[in-house]
């Protein structure tokens, strides 16, 4: 008997896979970060040949009078990048790169990579008043999926590297490996994430640091000023100064959104809305031309303490105004900017006026406007976790850790009790999407439509008689028939139930009736890489059993989604979880048993289970297999005769040991002959 040898088990060589990717992610994203930047740099040079100085912008005489002509100017390049990259350039991105994460399957465009880069470069470089942090998440994002779909590896596991990536792009920003780990967690993954997952995130992050840093220096982006606490009593007026921008915060969130809706009711050309809102942000510049930009500059002289009341409470007003025409009207970039600008002006502004009528117990201008900006950043994006470690990661002073937690979480709490969603769930929420959604839809978002389409359907041709319509109708057994035109695109849906009404209806139906005259050409359709939650909600909203699968640019029809295949999909998901997860607590495996994937090698290949034997000769049992050919499908039970194929993951159970003689013996298949099978019925031979 040949001694087993000792080699690395499938899961463990896949985890070691998933953490070179996250290197390499982190990597990618520092340097798309760098060149980023850059970009900005550019840009600005460009449109206003003009450089920041620690006070804010040095706009003098009649340059002044100049500023909406260069915002009107980046407007043009936006709508010309746009013209390039329609659908991906204009806008406020960021809510539907969290739909894409969590409801859909995190395969993001690759082009992202540079387009999202390149139109909020244009967009800061001109003086939109936007910030770069979504659009840096969004296109480290881009690269994680890049990387996941070139691996291709299933959706749970891409969405992993989606977040590592943008978790990383936040990191370097910010010099903050902790910082950018929570946004990665609370903010693209809403908190559901497992351990296993999270130290993917955390070596993502901290490898983006490590590379920023080493090209170039241990810079940071905010001049965070030393943390004093004078007095344990200012810890009330941290709390009082928590709610007070806890309020702003629900109140900003209500009108950014409102402003977004308002631009996008007007029933006017795109380029018309852009250009207007950007004239009108360049007008305000003219006065404050510190509201230009994401104002990094100016938020450093704030906490060096170098405004007074007036102008921190003009500041802050006029940038919520301003970074929300500028978003609401098209201007691609992020909200985190303004939320950094507006929380520091703010914190200022409480700081001043606490000093006034209660200056015992009332601290230095600079700590409080530092607080003041993460307390308005947990309260507009409920990630309380983010902004306290962005802070401690600024200030590495533990004194900050206490006031810091007081403000944050009471504004948390404030801006929740009147607004329960963040600035980026608030849209998706009056479209009637939510991104906390729970186990079982959660599990219909990881499988594509692709997974369980039917196309062996019956379709009838648009021109088709009604009478031969009923007669398709009466032989079939869908619900639902295509109609189809003479180059294959879907013209429409015919319900077979609603053909009874047309015939009881009282109407005169002549010969001349065809198919497309009685169809819903308006029908609801999905394309092949929709996930099932989406084909589900639509199938519910239009009260239907199936629902078409297109092609997403030509309209070509694909064939059927039905109800029942949801339904069965699902069942097999619930099924499996339920089999296999070994930290139900309901579920107890004896001592030394388990449950492990096994990639079938090539020289098994054209195995079956009942060749194998593996029960009888290992004390395995193989419980299902996922097809190679299609690694995003969901596992399947295995039957006896299945033929294996080279890559099929194989779902076994029994002891560590046994499982590992059964993985030893299908990698030497190919070299020391097939396994000894069972004898056949009615043969002789020995098992």
């Amino acid at each position: 008997m040949r001694r087993p040898t000792l080699s690395l088990r499938s899961d463990q060589f896949e985890y070691v896979q998933l953490i070179l990717l996250a290197v390499t992610v982190g990597v990618l994203a520092a340097l798309g970060n760098l060149g980023f930047r850059k970009l900005i740099e550019f840009f600005s040079w460009l449109f206003r040949g003009l450089e920041w100085n620690a006070l804010g912008i040095d706009l003098g005489g009649i340059h002044l009078a100049l500023i909406p002509v260069i915002l009107l100017s980046g407007g043009v390049a936006i709508l010309l990048l746009d013209r390039f990259f329609p659908g991906d350039v204009l806008g406020y991105g960021f809510p539907n790169f969290l739909e894409m994460v969590n409801l859909g399957t995190a395969r993001l465009k690759r082009r992202w990579i540079f387009v999202k880069a390149a139109g909020a470069a244009i967009s800061l470089g001109a003086g939109a008043s936007v910030g770069r942090e979504g659009p840096i998440a969004q296109v480290g994002g881009a690269i994680g999926s890049t990387i996941a779909q070139l691996r291709k590896l299933s959706p749970d596991r891409a969405k992993v590297l989606v977040a590592a990536g943008a978790g990383a792009g936040i990191a370097t920003t910010f010099n903050a490996p902790i910082g950018g780990l929570m946004f990665a967690q609370e903010i693209v993954l809403l908190g559901h994430t497992e351990i296993a997952n999270l130290t993917l995130l955390i070596i993502a992050t901290f490898t983006a640091v490590i590379t920023s840093r080493a090209i170039q220096g241990n810079a940071v982006v905010f001049l965070a000023p030393q943390f004093v606490l004078r007095s344990y009593w200012e810890m009330a007026t941290y709390a009082l100064m928590g709610a007070a921008l806890g309020a702003l915060a629900a109140g900003y969130i209500r009108f950014f959104n409102a402003t977004e809706a308002w631009f996008h009711k007007l029933d006017l050309p795109v380029w018309v809305k852009l250009e207007a809102g950007l004239a009108l942000v360049g007008v305000i510049a003219i006065w404050l031309p510190q509201n230009l930009s994401d104002g990094y500059p100016v938020i450093n002289s704030a906490m060096a303490g170098e405004f007074g009341i007036g102008m921190l409470a003009a500041m802050a007003c006029a940038k919520i105004f301003a970074s929300s025409v500028s978003l609401g009207c098209g201007a691609p970039g992020g909200s985190f900017g303004p939320t950094f600008f507006i929380g520091t002006m703010a914190g200022g502004l409480f700081q001043r006026l606490s000093a006034m009528f209660i200056p015992h117990l009332t601290g230095p201008r600079g700590s409080y406007a530092l607080v003041g900006l993460g307390a308005f950043l947990a309260g507009t994006t409920h990630a309380p976790l983010t902004a306290l470690f962005l802070l401690w990661e600024m200030t590495h002073s533990d004194t900050i850790a206490l006031p810091s937690m007081i403000a944050t979480i009471t504004a948390l709490v404030v801006a929740r009790a009147l607004e329960t969603e963040s600035i980026d769930e608030f849209r998706l929420a009056r479209e009637g999407k939510t991104l906390q959604i729970g186990s079982e839809r959660l599990a219909l978002t990881l499988i594509p439509v692709s997974a369980v389409v039917t196309k062996n359907v019956t379709i009838v041709s648009e021109n088709t008689s009604l009478s031969e319509v009923l007669r398709t109708a009466g032989e079939t057994s869908q619900s639902t028939l295509p109609v189809v035109n003479s180059d294959g695109e879907l013209a429409g849906t015919i319900v077979v139930r609603d053909l009874l009404s047309v015939l009881s209806g009282g109407q005169e139906l002549g010969p001349l009736v065809n198919a497309f005259d009685i169809c819903n050409a308006r029908c609801s359709t999905v394309s092949l890489d929709a996930n099932l939650d989406e084909a589900n909600q639509l199938m519910e909203h239009d009260g239907l059993d199936e629902i078409p699968v297109v092609d997403r640019i030509t309209q070509r029809f694909l064939g059927l989604v039905t109800g029942r295949q949801i339904a069965q999909a699902l069942n097999r998901v619930t099924v499996s979880l339920s089999t296999l997860a070994t930290r139900d607590p309901n579920v107890y495996w004896a001592t030394g048993y388990r449950v492990s994937r096994i990639t079938v090698p090539a020289g098994a290949a054209g195995r079956t289970v009942r060749q194998l034997d593996a029960r009888a000769r290992f004390s395995v049992t193989v419980l299902a297999v996922q097809d190679a050919g299609n690694p995003q499908s969901e596992f399947t039970p295995i039957t006896p005769d299945h033929p294996l194929r080279a890559g099929d993951q194989l779902i076994a159970a029994g002891r560590a040991q046994d499982i590992r003689h059964f993985t030893q013996e299908l990698e030497s298949a190919g070299t020391a002959g097939a396994p000894h099978a069972p004898a056949q019925a009615g043969g002789s031979g020995k098992t």
